[in-house]
């Protein structure tokens, strides 16, 4: 599966082996690792599986990666359409389409920081709403007014991306504290990058989420890099699922990238917090393919002569696409019309989410308060 280049569409579906490491590999680390006789494919290989659901797995981590393109060109491209913040979830589609492999959108909650598009299409949002909100049109989830960084939609226990990083820790546990006092049964996905362990924040909700045993899952998307600084200059202990390890709770790394090893590692932290066991700590490995947002030429990753270091052509063939298709195949369940058809499906999709977002109204002038303040604004303070 080409990945090299972002933005053009994908060359005829091609088998892709070379140089793909072994898809049972464990990140390195001092943490807790996955268990090496986990149930990895164990659907594949049991014979008890058509094929169907997997196929959606792998079309959705394909929507996500489509998407973020079409979002990347229409920032880019004279007469942009799409302004702000911006950050694009390329390479960490497995973990969103994983997480979404077990939510219970009647009972349980996600909240993200701002590299939220990918969680949000995986639960669900259609890409005409995701797009209309990038091109900050009034049709878009948050009305137009909330842009890349405010993805939302609480119908679907999506309580949105956050810009503040580590902010959105604290609110996590106190919806998990609302499920434990419901005792309804629902758990709160935590998403954070790398940089919000460094935050007061983690420190404080960790604490807390384990003395009162709330049902939250806490997870490091671990891309290496936190804006441009890498894990390892920034944090003492290089190995995070180890910064999860005075509170008292599971803490392991888990290969991000291997969709199956995250619903089973997943799976286990969900089966846990329904049951009344507490939070874990789960940390993701994975590589975004992008940079931190749509102004990061990323020169970390570049030699001086401006080339890829090594450790991005390696990540490149680890890609989760690559990695799950390869699997489907080998599995007899994915062939290349199957495939071919997932794209130009999506295509299609986008082409006319980007078409009807562009045709929508942007907000109204006299619509620029709402939803700021719970109060009317100006305040007019209530008369007896």
């Amino acid at each position: 599966m080409a990945v090299a280049n972002h933005v053009e569409r994908r060359p005829p579906a091609k088998r892709t082996e070379a140089g793909v490491r072994a898809d049972n590999a464990k990140p390195s680390g001092n943490g807790q690792k996955s268990d090496p006789a986990q149930p990895v494919g164990q659907a594949l290989t049991s014979g008890n599986s058509d094929g169907t659901l997997e196929r959606l797995r792998l079309r959705m981590m394909v929507l996500i990666r489509r998407f973020e393109e079409r979002t990347f060109q229409e920032y880019t491209r004279p007469g942009q359409k799409i302004g702000g913040f911006c950050h694009l979830y390329s390479g960490q589609e497995a973990i969103a389409v994983g997480t979404a492999a077990l939510f219970d959108k009647t009972r349980d909650y996600l909240i993200n920081g701002y590299r939220c598009h990918g969680h949000s299409l995986a639960l669900g949002m259609s890409p005409r709403v995701a797009m209309a909100e990038l091109f900050g049109k009034a049709t878009g989830c948050s009305k137009g007014k909330g842009g890349s960084m405010h993805l939302f939609q609480a119908e679907a226990g999506n309580n949105g991306g956050h810009g503040i990083v580590g902010g959105q820790i604290p609110l996590g546990v106190g919806m998990a504290f609302a499920q434990w006092y419901k005792k309804n049964g629902g758990v709160t996905f935590c998403f954070m990058g790398d940089g919000a362990v460094n935050q007061g924040t983690h420190n404080e909700s960790l604490n807390l989420a384990s003395l009162y045993k709330v049902p939250c899952i806490f997870v490091v998307e671990n891309n290496g890099v936190a804006m441009g600084t890498q894990v390892e200059r920034a944090s003492a202990e290089r190995d995070l699922a180890e910064r999860g390890s005075g509170y008292n709770m599971p803490h392991r790394n888990v290969d991000g990238n291997d969709i199956d090893q995250v619903i089973y590692e997943f799976g286990q932290a969900v089966a846990r917090g329904r049951a009344g066991e507490g939070p874990s700590y789960i940390v993701a490995n994975t590589y975004r393919f992008r940079g931190h947002s749509m102004s990061d030429p990323q020169k970390y990753r570049k030699t001086s002569d401006g080339k890829w270091v090594p450790e991005f052509e390696a990540a490149r063939r680890r890609d989760p696409m690559v990695i799950y298709e390869r699997r489907l195949r080998d599995a007899g369940l994915l062939s290349d019309d199957q495939l071919e058809q997932i794209e130009s499906e999506i295509a299609e999709t986008i082409d006319q989410a980007v078409a009807q977002a562009d045709a929508d109204p942007h907000p109204a002038l006299a619509d620029r308060f709402n939803d700021v303040l719970a109060e009317q604004y100006p305040y007019e303070p209530k008369k007896d």
